[in-house]
Order: C-alpha cells, then sequence, then structure tokens
C-alpha cells in the first residue's frame, strides 16, 4: 500500500516549467545578446594559438607526402615483397614467420630455412627472410628489404645489433621499418608494463620517426605467438604500400630463392671435388641488371656477361 502511494506521488508530480519572468530570466536573456537563438562563439575558434598550431601541423603533414616525382623501374609483373626479420638471438624470429605463414597459408612450418614465399592477397606476395647476427647478412639484407620487422626483446630492450643495422640501413635507402616488442609476458607488473612500452615506444620514435608503428606482442601460448596478434601484424601488412626508393632504382640485385645442382651425377662419383655447375634462381629487384656488369656473391666478386632480355 505504501509503495502503491509513493507511486501514485510520483506521477502527480509537476514536470519542470523553464523561468518566464524574474532576476534568473532576464540574466539568460541577456547572455543571449541581441542575435536570438544563435551562438556568437560556434563558428571562431578558442584559442588562437591551438589554431595556430592546428594549422602548422597540416602544413607540415602536407609538405611531408609531398615528394619528388620519382621513376618505378619495377617490371610489370613485380617481384615479392622482401619483409626482413631483424632482432638479436632468442629474440623470437623463427616463431614470427611460422606464425606470418601460419595466418597466410593455415599451414605450419617446423624449421625455417632461407626465404618463405607466401600469398597473401589477390596481388601481393611476401618473401619472408630472416636476417642472422652477423654484419655481412645485415648489409644484404639492407640492400633488398622493402620492409625490416625490428624486433626488440621488451624485457632488455635495444641492443647494439639493432643501432648497428639502423645505421646499415640509412646508408642504402632506408626502407621502412615497424617495431615487433616481444617476450612482455616476462613483465608481470602492470606498472612496470606500460613504462616499459611508453619507455621503449619514445626511445624507437627516436630512432626511426615520430609516430613510427610499434606493435606489442604478449607471451607465447603453447609455442605460438597469439593468433589476433599475428592476424593484425600481417593484416598490416599485406595492406601497407611502397614507395621506390631512388638508391634501389641504381643498384639491381637478386636474392636467390632456389639452388640446383646441374653436375653430372657421374662425375660427382668419380671425383666428389670436380667443378661444378649450380643454377640460381631468383627474382632481380630494383632495376634490370646491366651488360658485363660484376656479379657479387658474399666472398666472391667476379664479372659476366647477362643474357638478351626475354
Amino acid at each position: 500500500v505504501v509503495r502503491a502511494a509513493v507511486m501514485e506521488e510520483a506521477v502527480k508530480q509537476k514536470s519542470h516549467r523553464k523561468r518566464q519572468a524574474g532576476p534568473k530570466a532576464e540574466k539568460k536573456r541577456s547572455k543571449k545578446g541581441s542575435v536570438e537563438g544563435k551562438n556568437p562563439k560556434a563558428f571562431t575558434f578558442k584559442s588562437a594559438v591551438r589554431a595556430a598550431r592546428a594549422v602548422k601541423r597540416n602544413l607540415d603533414l602536407q609538405s611531408r607526402r609531398e615528394h619528388l616525382p620519382s621513376v618505378d623501374r619495377s617490371p610489370q609483373e613485380p617481384p615479392p615483397l622482401c619483409v626482413a626479420v631483424v632482432g638479436p638471438p632468442k629474440v623470437g624470429k623463427s616463431t614470427l614467420i611460422q606464425g606470418l605463414v601460419r595466418n597466410f597459408t593455415r599451414q605450419n612450418l617446423v624449421n625455417v630455412q632461407g626465404p618463405v614465399t607466401i600469398v597473401s592477397g589477390k596481388k601481393c606476395r611476401l618473401t619472408l627472410l630472416e636476417c642472422g647476427n652477423d654484419i655481412n647478412t645485415m648489409i644484404d639484407v639492407a640492400k633488398l628489404a622493402d620492409l625490416v620487422l625490428l624486433l626488440v626483446d621488451a624485457s632488455f630492450g635495444f641492443e647494439m645489433e639493432t643501432f648497428e643495422f639502423l645505421n646499415i640501413l640509412q646508408v642504402h635507402g632506408f626502407p621502412k621499418v615497424m617495431g615487433v616488442l616481444t617476450h612482455l609476458d616476462v613483465l608481470t607488473s602492470a606498472k612496470t608494463l606500460r613504462k616499459t612500452k611508453k619507455r621503449l615506444k619514445q626511445r624507437f620514435w627516436t630512432e626511426i620517426y615520430q609516430g613510427a608503428k610499434l606493435f606489442y606482442i604478449s607471451g607465447m601460448v603453447h609455442g605460438q605467438y597469439p593468433k589476433t596478434e599475428i592476424h593484425n601484424l600481417g593484416r598490416f601488412i599485406s595492406v601497407m604500400k611502397f614507395r621506390p626508393l631512388e638508391w634501389r632504382s641504381a643498384h639491381p640485385c637478386v636474392l636467390v630463392d632456389r639452388v640446383e645442382d646441374l653436375t653430372d651425377p657421374q662425375a660427382i662419383r668419380v671425383n666428389s671435388k670436380c667443378d661444378r655447375t649450380v643454377s640460381l634462381y631468383g627474382y632481380v629487384r630494383g632495376t634490370h641488371l646491366k651488360q658485363h656488369s660484376s656479379v657479387h656473391i658474399p666472398g666472391v666478386t667476379y664479372p659476366t656477361s647477362m643474357p638478351p632480355s626475354l
């Protein structure tokens, strides 16, 4: 009975009525000014300093997009994009490549031996390449990589090899670089994790550029990285657009995907140290190879005659 009485009283309560007369109503009316129903500050800036900063920032962004016109010398059917996975030992390079292969092909790759080429879209192929902790390998990878996935151990931080590789990149045209933080599961405290992420992000931006993309990969589950995080990384790579680098257009190179020994098996049986005939297969990157140009294989440089274009 009491509840019913309370509900009846609530229903009987009058709705709020605006004041039509009195000091409050007059004060509101004077605030509106001469123009009735229009806000004079609606179409102007609140702060002139902030507006100037916004204009300056937009002009900076616009000027960054403006580049000198560059000629794309890549063939009609371009080679697969070379994605180099770089980082110190035991940081998770092979696990990341296996995760990307599983994401795009739904197949497990047990051992990573040499470049792995996969189809990431209707018109996009990726060649995943693992870079060892060796100065010669770093130089070769810096010459042909279109995108560099720079792996950093979050529990340790940046290592000397990472800075060495970035210095090598600057000499060879500096392709796109994306950072990937691994071993985040070692940091158990949420506060430490947040501070570490912020510190490494600022350091990464100092080395690359402000706003460079940095991915966070949490701990491993059953020896694999989480499916969602690898899927997001793969999606970001597959939709990325690349500009032709001037250094690459002037320095053609071939990344060998397959090696075939054409030597007669009988000659090998007779003499295991006989001269071998080896065939190398791979895409020419950058621009066309020139006639009578020298070919450099790590460890040896010799002149060769190139075949005529087909």
